[in-house]
């Protein structure tokens, strides 16, 4: 009986020792499965600088740009260190755009030194208010002298002062939330928004009613003319996001408005070599048209297009998206002409979180744009991916606005979308795709084409 016992102990402690190493077995195995997926993507490369931008671009009088250019599986990311501050760009297409206002500022501080400058802008203040009390004592006599006529007028000031409105609106019903809302589908874009670490009191919607109150009637008496006039002799957007810029032009452009300082003057300051003659991205509308105007011009183009008031409203009033980008997103949805479903790229528009997933919104619609005009008409545009088309002979387009296209997990997920389904699908990068990236793609039924959209 007990050998039994002996033998049956045995037999359990046999049992038992298979057990152990089948399931030392398994769990090895199930490790070097995890690691093995782990190894099925690869990083987002690190580059050099010199390797992407051309060799004078790296360098100049007043900045330097860093030679490690990070990259996040879709963007490059520049990191430009000069006398006006440090600036990050996120393409080389941004960097130049960048290098190019560091070369305006540079130009603007010699204009703010010279004495032409100074008296003006010692009489701006002055200036102004003459205009403003003007406004108020005789509304109807100084409006029968803006140039455009009062139908004109009414109409720029009303869009520009409902917009700037809406945005207080905004303001309030942040302040009353308790936590930030859940993001929408453009917050999930390449081009996250990054800490900048930049520090400043918290402006009141009491204080930002007077400042747009102030912008408004400012522009309506042809201050900013003056400003983009100015913009357009140093070849930079007068709606750009560098705050440095921003604050240069508002000063020369106030002297220049409100002090006596005409663009002769500005010319006469900044000499004939100096100012830029080279070719920009921009286009004349960014300098010739007022600001009430082209948000008139792009309200109207997009309720043709069957856009719901609420969401040009919205668009319009989008923080992350300047004015030029905004005309660049309308433009581009009116030469995808006769496409379907141009009313859904709204809801990614207006839910971005970044400069650079607004501009990613509107690069994407400029390529297939592009696609439409030049290869084969885009027929419709998906629903769940507004910046994907479809020809009428059923070809799969996707516009990426990307730099350097790595195989990450995000790009694979989306790659095996089962609602992107063609017989061809096409991945029409702006940039290149990694070794890697060229390999995967083919494999899940993509034909990746480099260096398109141009």
């Amino acid at each position: 009986m007990k050998k039994k016992k002996i033998f049956g102990c045995s037999r359990m402690v046999k049992t038992f020792g298979r057990l152990t190493l089948l399931l030392l077995f398994l769990s090895t195995g199930m490790t070097a499965y995890v690691q093995g997926a782990e190894k099925g993507f690869e990083p987002p490369p690190t580059l050099k600088a010199g390797a992407v931008l051309p060799g004078e671009l790296l360098q100049g009088k007043r900045y330097r740009i860093e030679e490690t250019v990070p990259t996040d599986g879709f963007l490059m990311k520049f990191t430009i260190v000069s006398d006006f501050g440090t600036f990050i760009a996120r393409s080389p297409g941004m960097a130049e755009t960048r290098i190019r206002e560091i070369d305006a500022l540079d130009r603007l501080e010699k204009v703010s030194k010279s004495d032409a400058f100074k008296a003006g802008l010692k009489a701006a203040g002055r200036e102004f208010g003459k205009q403003v009390g003007q406004l108020i004592e005789n509304p109807e006599e100084t409006i029968k002298g803006v140039p455009e006529g009062v139908g004109r007028f009414f109409e720029r000031v009303g869009r520009g002062a409902k917009t700037g409105y809406q945005k207080l609106g905004d303001m309030k019903e942040q302040e009353k939330q308790p936590v930030p809302p859940p993001a929408g589908p453009g917050a999930r874009l390449p081009g996250e928004p990054e800490a900048t670490g930049a520090k400043g009191g918290k402006v009141t919607v009491e204080e930002a009613t007077l400042r747009m109150a102030g912008k408004v009637t400012a522009d309506a008496f042809g201050y900013d003319d003056q400003r983009r006039r100015i913009a357009r002799e140093l070849g930079v957007d007068p709606y750009s996001t560098n705050p440095v810029l921003t604050q240069r032009l508002d000063d020369i452009a106030s002297a220049a408005f409100a002090g006596g300082l005409g663009i002769s003057a500005f010319k006469a300051v900044v000499p004939a070599g100096m100012v830029i003659s080279t070719g920009t991205a921009l286009s004349d509308w960014v300098w010739d048209m007022a600001p009430g105007d082209l948000k008139v011009q792009n309200e109207r183009s997009l309720l043709a297009m069957g856009v719901a008031q609420d969401q040009v409203d919205r668009l319009l009033r989008q923080p992350q998206f300047t004015l030029t980008l905004q005309t660049r997103l309308v433009k581009a949805l009116e030469r995808l002409k006769q496409t379907a479903g141009r009313p859904g790229i709204m809801p990614v528009a207006t839910t971005v979180l970044s400069f650079d997933q607004a501009r990613f919104v509107v690069e994407a619609l400029e390529m297939l744009a592009l696609y439409h005009e030049k290869i084969a008409p885009i027929k419709a545009l998906e629903k769940e991916v507004p910046f994907a088309g479809r020809t009428g002979a059923g070809v799969l387009v996707v516009a990426g606005p990307v730099d350097l296209l790595a195989w990450t997990e995000k790009i694979n997920r989306f790659a095996a979308r089962p609602d992107l389904k063609a017989k061809q699908k096409i991945l029409w990068l702006r940039g290149e795709a990694t070794p890697r990236a060229r390999q995967e793609l083919p494999r899940l039924g993509w034909t990746v084409k480099e260096k398109s959209g141009k």
